[in-house]
């Protein structure tokens, strides 16, 4: 190529990043790499008392600790299980699983077959001195916050501010959402987006119709648990 038409062509390219034969170069206004404002903040998936900081997990992990009946995944067919720190062991009266159990949310408890790779999620409710756990959807109040879950989703309720958390690669990330309480009464209820509603049992516990009927009872040891499951077919004492 003849020198003249080199510097032709040189000439046309003279915005690219590498020129001919000169150095890197770009222009003024090109992008620094750099972010132009912050990312939604994020809260690892192991510190849930970020997003959810007045529920008293400590307490509620105590709580489940021990031996249950209780409504396994398939609804309507009950499960017996026995809760040792993060230690879960379930007998569904033919076979015995071990399963890692951990406190999702102020409202949801999570299971892990780890050799499986699967985890399952179940709403939850201590009403007074009773536990609600199963299908259905729940909350609970912690300080001046209203916590709900559903949808896939827990509802923070603070003051006027309502926040949807969820988790997403391993981080818990929030968005604003449109939920209120509304009613009173009997009639009082967690209402989100104008449709989703999720009643007061009392003022600290809140549960759809579905999970209020859904009551584990929990007995002396897993044993205890076993023969009442093998027994009845009910979770009862």
């Amino acid at each position: 190529m003849n020198g003249s038409k080199q510097a032709s062509i040189c000439a046309l390219a003279g915005l690219l990043v590498l020129g001919c034969g000169g150095k890197d170069e770009k222009p003024e206004d090109a992008p620094s790499g750099e972010r132009t404002k912050e990312p939604t903040p994020e809260t690892p998936k192991d510190a849930p008392k970020g997003p959810f900081a007045a529920f008293d997990f400590e307490a509620a992990e105590a709580s489940w600790q021990g031996s249950w009946v209780l409504e396994g995944e398939v609804a309507g067919k009950p499960v017996a299980w026995m809760i040792d720190g993060a230690l879960l062991v379930e007998s569904d009266g033919a076979k015995e699983r071990k399963l890692e159990f951990s406190l999702y949310s102020p409202c949801q408890v999570a299971y892990t077959d780890t050799e499986a790779g699967v985890t399952v999620y179940k709403s939850f409710v201590f009403v007074r001195d009773a536990l609600h756990a199963g299908l259905g959807s729940a909350g609970t109040v912690a300080g001046d916050s209203v916590i709900a879950c559903t949808g896939g989703k827990t509802y923070v309720l603070t003051g006027d501010e309502c926040l949807a958390w969820s988790e997403m690669f391993d981080n818990w990330k929030s968005e604003p959402a449109n939920c209120a309480i509304e009613g009173e009464g009997d009639a009082r209820a967690f209402v989100i987006d104008g449709k989703t509603k999720i009643p007061f049992v009392d003022d600290m516990s809140l549960a759809t119709a579905q999970l209020q009927g859904k009551v584990a009872v929990k007995h002396a040891n897993f044993e205890a648990a076993k023969a009442a499951l093998a027994s009845t077919g009910d979770p009862a004492p």
